[in-house]
């Protein structure tokens, strides 16, 4: 609870689950521009992407974070919680799993 944010810079990941877990506890992301990340991370809206190993493009996201009010910081968290349980909740995704298994059993 004690975190403004997440700030992730990774150079690898599939769908990050801190990203998620971020989110959900309404939290603004602060990460690299990689594979699943952009699904999640909505530049200006949830977060912030930057293009992985640019140091200075991460520092400037995390400046601009710092730099917001609080209740601009609070509503972007917001923002990143609606989005990540309108679209990871745990029935929407055993729902997907379970159509996978579905079709997987057709011939």
């Amino acid at each position: 609870d004690a975190a403004h944010a997440l700030l992730m810079p990774s150079f690898a990941e599939g769908l990050p689950m801190v990203v998620m877990e971020a989110m959900a506890a309404a939290r603004p992301v602060i990460a690299t521009y990689i594979a699943g990340t952009p699904e999640l991370v909505r530049p200006g809206e949830t977060g912030w992407l930057t293009p992985a190993g640019d140091p200075s493009a991460l520092a400037a996201a995390a400046c601009e974070l710092a730099e917001m009010s609080h209740e601009n910081r609070d509503a972007m968290g917001q923002s990143a919680r609606r989005r990540v349980l309108a679209r990871h909740d745990v029935d929407t995704e055993a729902a997907k799993l379970a159509e996978l298994i579905r079709a997987a059993q057709t011939p």
